[in-house]
C-alpha cells in the first residue's frame, strides 16, 4: 500500500466555534475581561482601560462576544456618516439629495488572539448587522464604516466593505459597507 503525503493535506485550521455559541453581552463593570488579549496591544488596552469610559461618556457602545464565559471578542460601536463623494458611485442613490449618508461605525472590533480563525469576527459582523437593522428602525442608518487596520482590510472586503474612495489616514484604511440590509 503507498504511503500519504499528509503533509499535502491543508491544514483545516482551529474548529469554528458556532455562532449559537457566543453570546454578545453589552459591556459592564461586573464582566472579567482580564484574560483578553489581541495581537495588536492597542486594542486590548483600549477594552482594559478605555471602554467603559467611553461608554459612560456615550461617545461609544461596546459589546462583548462571550463563549463559555469567557470574552473571545469585543466591537465598539458609535454613529458615523459618509460623505456621499467617498463611495463609490454604484452605491450612491440617485434620489438620495443630501450629501452625507448616515451611518453606524466600528470604532474598535478585536478578537481574542487564542480564538482568530474560529468565526469570532464572523459572528461579530452579524451582531453588529444585527444591530444597526434595529438601529435603522430608530435613527436613519444605512451604512457601516470602518476605519480598518491595513492587516484586516481583506477580512472586511469578505464581509462586502469597499474602500472609501478618498483617503486621507495614513495608519488606518477608510472603508464602508452599503447594503447592511
Amino acid at each position: 500500500m503507498p504511503s500519504k503525503n499528509f503533509s499535502a493535506i491543508p491544514d483545516a485550521g482551529p474548529p469554528k466555534i458556532p455562532l449559537s455559541d457566543i453570546l454578545f453581552e453589552h459591556l459592564a463593570v461586573h464582566h472579567d475581561i482580564s484574560s483578553f488579549s489581541c495581537t495588536h496591544e492597542e486594542l486590548t488596552d483600549y477594552l482594559a482601560a478605555d471602554a467603559l469610559k467611553n461608554q459612560d461618556a456615550h461617545v461609544a457602545v461596546t459589546y462583548l462576544a462571550m463563549y463559555e464565559g469567557r470574552c473571545i471578542g469585543y466591537f465598539s460601536l458609535l454613529n458615523d456618516s459618509i460623505i456621499k463623494k467617498d463611495i463609490d458611485p454604484e452605491d450612491d442613490k440617485d434620489w438620495y439629495a443630501y450629501s452625507y449618508y448616515p451611518a453606524i461605525k466600528i470604532a474598535r472590533f478585536a478578537t481574542d488572539r487564542e480564538c482568530e480563525g474560529r468565526g469570532v469576527g464572523r459572528a461579530m459582523l452579524t451582531a453588529i448587522r444585527s444591530i444597526a437593522i434595529t438601529v435603522s428602525t430608530y435613527s436613519g442608518c444605512c451604512i457601516l464604516t470602518v476605519d480598518a487596520k491595513p492587516d484586516a482590510e481583506l477580512f472586511y472586503e469578505r464581509f462586502g466593505f469597499h474602500r472609501a474612495l478618498k483617503t486621507k489616514k495614513k495608519n488606518t484604511i477608510p472603508m464602508y459597507r452599503r447594503n447592511i440590509f
